[in-house]
């Protein structure tokens, strides 16, 4: 019987292997530098203040953390689309199509908030592309031309699409170094780190707002959303000449990098601030984001801050006197998303790619171009559905909370799938292997499962609507004649014991933030810091639930027994060192 991993192991060889680690790199890092070093250093700091910063290290530390299970994951099964594959990998179809169904929710989303992105700087020259705090429809109408643009980027091919991401990602580093530096040199207030608002009289100006908007600012003002960039060197690993090298580097680095890039944007934001040319009252950060500044019906407190909301780093510059560094950031605000948009409209392609490539949808959508080598439904398919989410969120930052639980949530997966995989495939070669997997595991879990708490209600609950609707996707293409032409069966007796845990969990999670604090949307039955300990308490029991669930799959057994590629030899013993005879 032709399984879906023999299935996948011929399909994936047709893929062009055409990456090398720094094409890999960048890719990863190009989706790191996107729109979020435009934008987020602003709503963060609207959040939290200065404390801001301490957001960015949080988040950076929990990204890295459950980017060194992937790196594992990522040499050890390199495949196009691979994320939505591993937890079936572990956990068999059931939580398999769950998984990979929310990560496609978050992946299809992406090029909609970068085309808009752009579209928010082009704004202020062109007023029109806006009404109010969100899109017009022009402006989701320009917002669609650049989709299609990069759509036909995408179309002829990763090695053209791979090799122009290279060359943009070099400008993308570039000019975020030389903006912090030209503030730091030119505008730098010690005293925005410091300074009370002017009615305090009590609290600390570093920390205006207390510690819970530093957390809520690590989900929902673009920080996790900015470095979730780094899966890209896992989703086009089956594009690589080396993946087994070039995946954990590309992975663990380009989030390295991206740490130390946005803390830094982040402290040169604060520095430069200049109160008077806002018309805002020293120490008001709350103002840049409050309801009061920014209202539903378009009004704004200050030109300087509508400017700031729709350009902050390029308002900065000139609010400082530096107008020709303005001018180069409005020029860079169409190349940094632009360049991210395109790197995820591919992302998305191979999502959908791997969900065929499972059979959870129709095996159409693994279907290979043979003249350019890429799966061409699933980016038709992607194009159209990224024109969806300029409807429900047109807005980058009201698309940012969705996207980066949704994306977070699959990234609970990591960590069990590794641990399960070490347990009932040892015979699996493992190029790069984690060490202290036995806490760092737990702790992936853990801190995803935070950051979607701190999405906020209602989000976590859209998100959990959202997930839901996956099985009517999934019914509807089954039993309209998926069954005949092999689409599998998610509700076998043991991949429904196994993956159980991810649908209670989404409910939990939910449920979670339904009660928890007012602070983070909730309902303050639970508040803070207690809201915290829950959350961790509850992640750790469905951890375990999780890895004494997993399985070893028929997609692995297949893996094991046929593809001596990914296999110890004999002669070796687990860890992959020669035996002495």
């Amino acid at each position: 019987m032709e399984t879906s991993s023999t299935k996948v192991g011929i399909s994936d060889r047709k893929l062009r292997k055409s990456l090398n680690t720094w094409d890999l790199l960048f890719l990863s890092l190009g989706g790191i530098i996107g729109s979020g070093w435009l934008f987020a250093a602003f709503a963060a700091s609207g959040l939290a203040g200065p404390a801001s910063i301490l957001s960015w290290i949080i988040g950076g530390v929990i990204v890295l953390i459950i980017s060194l299970n992937y790196a594992e994951l990522g040499a050890m099964i390199p495949r196009s689309g691979s994320i939505v594959r591993y937890g079936q990998f572990s956990h068999g179809n059931f939580a398999g199509y769950f998984l990979a169904w929310a990560y496609f929710l978050s992946a299809v989303s992406v090029p909609a908030i970068e085309a808009e992105a752009v579209v928010g700087y082009a704004a202020a020259y062109y007023p029109t592309l806006y009404n109010g705090p969100v899109l017009s429809l022009t402006g989701i109408v320009f917002a669609g031309l650049l989709m299609v643009l990069f759509f036909f980027l995408n179309y002829f091919g990763i090695r053209v699409m791979g090799k122009t991401n290279t060359g943009m990602t070099w400008w993308k580093l570039v000019l975020p170094i030389a903006t912090i530096l030209i503030l730091v040199a030119v505008h730098f207030s010690v005293a925005n780190f410091t300074t009370l608002l002017a009615t305090a009289t009590t609290g600390t100006g570093f920390m205006p707002y207390g510690f819970a908007p530093v957390l809520a600012a690590v989900a929902t003002s673009g920080i996790v959303f900015s470095f979730l960039g780094f899966r890209q060197g896992l989703d086009y690993s089956g594009e690589a000449k080396t993946p087994q090298r070039s995946v954990p580097i590309a992975t663990v680095f380009s989030v390295l990098i991206g740490i130390a890039i946005y803390v830094l944007l982040q402290v040169a934001f604060i520095g430069a601030v200049n109160w008077n040319s806002l018309g805002v009252p020293i120490g008001s950060w709350s103002a840049f984001i409050s309801s009061s500044s920014i209202s539903s019906n378009g009004g704004f407190a200050t030109a300087a801050i509508y400017t700031l909301y729709s350009a902050p780093f390029a308002t900065l510059a000139s609010s400082v006197g530096l107008v020709g560094l303005s001018y180069i950031l409005f020029a860079d605000a169409y190349i940094s998303p632009s360049g991210t948009l395109s790197v995820y409209l591919g992302t998305s392609m191979r999502t959908l790619f791997g969900i065929g490539m499972l059979k959870f949808l129709p095996k159409s959508l693994t279907k290979v171009n043979e003249r350019f080598r890429i799966p061409v439904l699933p980016l038709v398919v992607s194009l159209i559905l990224g024109f969806v989410f300029f409807a429900p969120f047109p807005s980058w930052y009201k698309l940012v909370g969705f996207i980066t639980s949704a994306t977070v949530f699959t990234y609970i997966v990591g960590g069990p799938a590794l641990r399960v995989l070490r347990t009932h495939a040892p015979e699996l070669k493992r190029p790069f292997k984690l060490p202290g997997s036995s806490i760092l595991s737990p702790l992936a879990f853990i801190g995803a499962s935070l950051v979607v708490y701190w999405s906020e209600w209602p989000t976590v609950g859209y998100l959990a609507i959202a997930i839901a609707l996956g099985i009517i996707v999934y019914a509807v293409f089954y039993l309209g004649g998926g069954k005949a032409n092999g689409m599998v069966s998610l509700f076998s007796r043991e991949h429904l014991k196994s993956g159980m845990w991810v649908p209670v969990y989404v409910a939990v999670l939910s449920l979670e933030s339904y009660i928890g604090e007012t602070t983070l949307g909730g309902a303050n039955y639970v508040p803070y810091p207690y809201d915290l300990i829950m959350v961790i308490v509850v992640a750790i029991v469905f951890y375990f639930w999780s890895v004494f669930s997993g399985i070893k799959t028929e997609e692995i057994k297949t893996m094991i027994d046929t593809d001596s590629q990914y296999v110890i030899p004999e002669e070796f013993g687990k860890e992959g060192v020669q035996e002495a005879p």
